[in-house]
C-alpha cells in the first residue's frame, strides 16, 4: 500500500528567469523535446462538398471506452472549420508505404492533393484515402485551447485497416519547437 502525505503537497511557482536564462533554456530543450516520438496522419473532412485534408502528428490515443483520440491543430488551419462544425473527419494512420500520400497533403502548391489519390465511399461522407494503411471515422466531443493549438478530443465511431501489414511512419523532429 502506498502512504501518501495527509497534507497536500505545496507546489510554488517555477523561479523567474532571465531574458537570456529563457533563451538558453529554450535552446537545450528544442532538441529534447524533438525526440517525442509521433505517427504521421492526413486527417480528411469536407466543408460543403470541398474535400479538405492536412498532414498531422499531434494525435494520440486518449481512451479505451469509448475509443477516442485526441489531435491537436493549429487553429488557422481550415479543417478548424470543419471539427467545429458537424465535427466528422477521418484519421488516416500511414504506413512507411505512404510516402507519395503523405507528400501530396504536405506541398502548398497543390490545387487539390486528392486529385490523383482515389477515395473510397463510405456511409458519413467523409473522404477516405484508399491508399492510406489504416482509415478511422471520428467524431469531435470536445476541445480545449492548448498553446498555440487547439486540443480536438474526438470518439472513433468506425475504421478499418485497408491494406494488411505495415509499419507505421514515425516521426522524430530536430527541434521541438517546430514541424
Amino acid at each position: 500500500m502506498l502512504n501518501l502525505p495527509e497534507q497536500p503537497i505545496s507546489v510554488s511557482s517555477p523561479p523567474s528567469h532571465s531574458t537570456d536564462q529563457i533563451s538558453m533554456e529554450r535552446e537545450q530543450i528544442a532538441p529534447a523535446l524533438g525526440k517525442v516520438t509521433s505517427g504521421l496522419y492526413i486527417v480528411t473532412a469536407r466543408i460543403g462538398d470541398i474535400p479538405l485534408g492536412m498532414v498531422c502528428s499531434f494525435v494520440e490515443q486518449c481512451s479505451f471506452e469509448p475509443p477516442m483520440i485526441s489531435i491537436a491543430v493549429a487553429p488557422d488551419r481550415p479543417i478548424v472549420q470543419a471539427f467545429d462544425g458537424h465535427g466528422l473527419f477521418g484519421l488516416h494512420i500511414l504506413s512507411s508505404e505512404n510516402k507519395g500520400l503523405m507528400k501530396a497533403f504536405v506541398r502548398q502548391d497543390l490545387a487539390n492533393p486528392f486529385e490523383s489519390h482515389p477515395l473510397v465511399e463510405n456511409l458519413f461522407g467523409i473522404p477516405q484515402l484508399e491508399e492510406a494503411w489504416v482509415f478511422l471515422a471520428c467524431k469531435v466531443a470536445g476541445k480545449m485551447p492548448t498553446g498555440d493549438h487547439i486540443l480536438f478530443f474526438s470518439e472513433i465511431f468506425d475504421g478499418v485497416v485497408q491494406h494488411g501489414t505495415g509499419e507505421a511512419m514515425v516521426r522524430i523532429r530536430s527541434n521541438g519547437f517546430g514541424y
